[in-house]
């Protein structure tokens, strides 16, 4: 199964990076999450187990950071196995970013018997997770001071 979905995000990457890249912060945004726990870090490489917030299921996690443009997930144990990338796309030509995430999984188990229902699910928490952290990045920002000529 393939998930693609993408927001603008009208702040700095500056902005935006450190809210992909703090981990333990995901279930603030993915709802999908209830909770994360790191395993063993060996620098930009984590190895986690999440728990999700159907059937309080788990599966482990081994999370690469590439600072500041992309947070690859592998998923290695559980209802899923495969990707999601969650990455930045910096524009020169305008102000702020395009925010994506894809995801490349299979499902096992309970998830498989309801895969229709479960790719729109996740494709719909994916757009929410999106917009959440586009507020959360654009909260942020100060207020704009207009010039004056």
């Amino acid at each position: 199964m393939r998930i693609l979905a993408s927001t603008k995000v009208n702040a700095p990457l500056e902005r935006v990076w450190p809210l992909l890249a703090d981990l333990d912060s995901e279930p603030r945004f993915w709802k999908g999450i209830l909770a994360v726990r790191t395993l063993e870090r060996r620098g930009d490489v984590i190895d986690r187990e999440v728990t999700l917030a159907f059937r309080n299921a788990r599966q482990r996690e081994r999370v690469y950071l590439h600072p500041p443009l992309r947070v690859v997930h592998e998923i290695l144990e559980g209802p899923m196995h495969g990707t999601k990338v969650v990455s930045i796309q910096a524009h020169d030509e305008a102000p702020g970013v395009q925010l994506q995430a894809t995801w490349d999984v299979f499902l096992r188990g309970f998830l498989k018997l309801g895969s229709r229902s479960v790719s729109k699910h996740i494709e719909e928490g994916t757009r929410n997770a999106l917009e959440r952290i586009k507020q959360a990045a654009e909260s942020d920002m100060p207020p704009s001071h207009p010039t004056s000529s």
